[in-house]
């Protein structure tokens, strides 16, 4: 909890800062070619879930983004999973056995922007690929476990505003198909999983987020 904590501070302060030079005109003056953006509330949960709304993990991420051509751009995305607030309270009753979580998230992106501003910013469409995998453990018998993947192909539109000051703020969302697997130390928690057509399972994804920092 006090690394989410400290993240959460740190993204405020980035955030605060660069409000200030949204005050001023937008990038169309300058040729940024770099970004390198975070979202700080990711700590609070995420990406993987159970029951679609209970966060079994958090996610300390950072991505950067470079200029490929004047309207186009790569972004890629690397993320630690640790414990979810929810799971962390587990581990702090008190009790003998808590419960931590690790694992990791890797994106990619590719943005072809529409406006006539020059990459990075602007409004954008483009192809996103994002894998997840993490597991939670015993801290008594580490041979009990749970562990959850998760891998998302979309088509991603969004809009990123890049502030004279260099301050950039990307919002977006989109639509795609998402695939999650489960599997567990218990062999009738896993049949549980096949028996409600868990695994496996391609289903309709519908991302939305948004990301800050600073371009170069």
């Amino acid at each position: 909890m006090k690394t989410a904590k400290y993240f959460l501070i740190i993204g405020l302060v980035f955030l605060f800062a660069g409000s200030q030079s949204f005050a001023q005109q937008t990038s169309a003056e300058k040729d940024f070619k770099f970004t390198i953006k975070t979202n700080p509330l990711s700590a609070m949960g995420g990406p993987l879930f159970v029951a679609w709304v209970v966060p079994i993990t958090a996610e300390y991420k950072v991505y950067f983004e470079a200029q490929t051509t004047s309207k186009q751009s790569i972004q890629v995305g690397l993320g630690y999973l640790g414990s979810s607030p929810l799971v962390a309270s587990i581990g702090d009753l008190g009790g003998d056995t808590s419960i931590v979580a690790s694992g990791f998230r890797g994106q990619l992106w590719y943005k072809f922007f529409l406006t006539s501003d020059k990459s990075p910013a602007g409004f954008y469409i483009g192809p996103h690929f994002s894998y997840a995998s993490a597991k939670l453990k015993n801290s008594v018998n580490p041979d009990d476990y749970f562990k959850a993947t998760k891998m998302n192909i979309d088509v991603i539109f969004g809009y990123q505003i890049i502030s004279k000051g260099g301050f950039a703020l990307d919002i977006f969302t989109g639509l795609g198909v998402k695939h999650k697997t489960f599997n567990t130390s218990d062999f009738s928690t896993n049949q549980t999983f096949d028996d409600w057509k868990l695994n496996n399972k391609f289903t309709i994804g519908v991302p939305l987020g948004f990301s800050f920092g600073y371009a170069f």
